[in-house]
């Protein structure tokens, strides 16, 4: 990694540059180091992290970028926001190595079919999208705790594919302890499979409630100062914002792969919408200047962004249902608070909006309406009938999440007809982790991911643990258990 050319495609500093700050800080006055929200997870005052300044790059830096492979670019748009005096430029470099020297993003095509491309962002260890950005997690975890010799504990609530790619990251990283908290059943046989497979200084328990409940305790456990200062107890799920930023780059490596291919036209990402890290990503990316006109954001039955941005408000939205798409099985979203910020939400407001109290102040609403398009997928059957459709058209297979970006993509070129635009659907786990659908569809053939061939033979029942209660005193009796006390 030529370090010296990677330096000269740094975008100017601001003020805040480095600087972090709450999603509901009132004042908005409060600034956090970036060793703070990596050691917090989520601050004190409830709310999440956000950067305070965002690098933004101009239309030549963009192009800049388009020739860098990945874990160059990833060092490029993550120096921005971790300081060289904590984080030196030859560190940086080593972390992005190490977490991207192997990353592979193919895209198929389904042109014939509105335009469509897929970007398969389902090739990493645990074959889902979240493995890239948990890989650079891990490393600068690794790095942060080793040099200041401490430990730490990482609690992370999951809806299915989070725990196994936290697991994969972190398993085997010196000075750290995972503790997974999944929905009990919730998540599909393939997820579990995998999630209790990996052991070590990593465990994966079952939650009795939703996902909803476990992010709750999750969040519960990291605001309570005894708990947290006992186990130095942090997060990696999309509640850490370090867990977040590292998704930015993939949106910056796919539309320059695309932008070479079709140089003249528009380029709009389609992406599967259910706890909103993924889509918050991506608007940051526009933030920092990446062009991108506008997003599709596809949910499923659990429909509260599709309501707050079509009628401004969650009101009658908040009961959480069970889909084929169970990775989006969230009554409340976590990173819908960032997205309400990131829009000019009054951060007094966010807590209201998110309980169905109060509507999103109009000005908010038709800024966001301008850079995001949301379609709910509600019923399962449209889930199946689209998974099949596009097989058959275009000889693609794509597992209930990833198509539900497919069907919003649908329901956009039904809206706006005369948009030719190249729209990237973002395909964001292997089919495999959901093989019950080929029972119904046997002609219809699942592709394999290494990770998941791996798991024939386990017996579920053998290995499946007692499930938990969705309590904070049986979440701390696990830290205990893991970390030794």
């Amino acid at each position: 990694m030529d370090i010296y050319k990677l330096r000269r495609l740094l975008p100017g500093g601001s003020a805040d540059e480095h600087l972090f700050v709450s999603t509901r800080d009132h004042k908005a006055k409060k600034r956090y180091q970036w060793n703070v929200v990596l050691e917090r997870g989520l601050s004190s005052d409830y709310g999440l992290f956000m950067p305070a300044g965002l690098p933004c790059f101009n239309e030549t830096a963009i192009n800049d970028l388009s020739g860098l492979a990945y874990g160059e670019l990833a060092w490029v748009i993550m120096r921005g926001f971790l300081p060289q005096d904590d984080i030196p430029d030859d560190v940086l470099g080593d972390i992005c190595d190490g977490a991207y020297s192997e990353i592979y993003i193919p895209i198929e095509d389904a042109l014939d079919d509105n335009n469509l491309v897929i970007a398969r962002l389902d090739r990493g260890p645990s074959c889902s999208f979240k493995d890239i950005a948990a890989r650079f997690l891990a490393r600068l975890m690794s790095h942060y705790l080793s040099s200041r010799q401490r430990r730490a504990a990482i609690i992370v609530a999951t809806s299915g594919d989070t725990g196994t790619a936290i697991q994969t990251a972190f398993y085997g990283v010196p000075n750290t302890s995972v503790l997974v908290l999944y929905p009990a059943d919730r998540v599909s046989e393939v997820q579990e499979k995998q999630m209790l497979s990996v052991t070590g200084n990593v465990r994966a328990v079952p939650v009795s409630g939703s996902f909803d409940d476990c992010q709750q305790l999750a969040k519960r456990l990291l605001n309570d100062n005894n708990v947290r200062e006992r186990f130095n107890l942090t997060s990696a799920n999309s509640i850490s914002l370090w867990r977040l930023l590292p998704q930015t780059v993939y949106y910056f490596h796919i539309w320059a792969e695309l932008n070479k291919r079709f140089p003249d036209q528009s380029i709009l990402f389609s992406v599967p919408s259910g706890n909103l890290g993924n889509l918050t990503a991506g608007l940051i990316a526009k933030r920092m200047g990446l062009p991108v006109k506008v997003f599709i954001a596809g949910t499923n039955a659990n429909n509260i962004f599709a309501n707050i941005v079509g009628k401004g408000t969650s009101s009658g939205s908040l009961s959480n249902k069970h889909t084929l798409a169970n990775s989006m099985d969230i009554s409340v979203p976590s990173n819908l608070e960032r997205i309400l910020y990131l829009y000019g939400e009054a951060p007094k407001n966010i807590p209201d909006i998110l309980s169905g109290k109060i509507s999103i102040t109009p000005k908010v609403a038709e800024s966001l309406r301008r850079d995001v398009f949301v379609e709910d997928i509600i019923t399962n059957e449209d889930i199946e009938s689209h998974i099949v459709r596009f097989w058959r058209r275009n000889n693609i297979v794509l597992e209930p999440h990833g198509v539900i970006g497919v069907a919003a993509s649908f329901r956009y070129r039904q809206y706006f007809s005369g948009d030719n635009s190249i729209i990237a659907v973002l395909e964001t786990a292997s089919p495999s982790k959901f093989p019950d659908f080929q029972k119904t569809y046997p002609d219809i053939p699942i592709p394999q991911c290494s990770s998941v061939k791996k798991l024939a033979g386990i017996n579920l029942e053998a290995i499946r643990p007692q499930k938990v209660p969705a309590e904070p005193g049986a979440i701390i009796e696990q830290l205990e258990t893991l970390t030794g006390g």
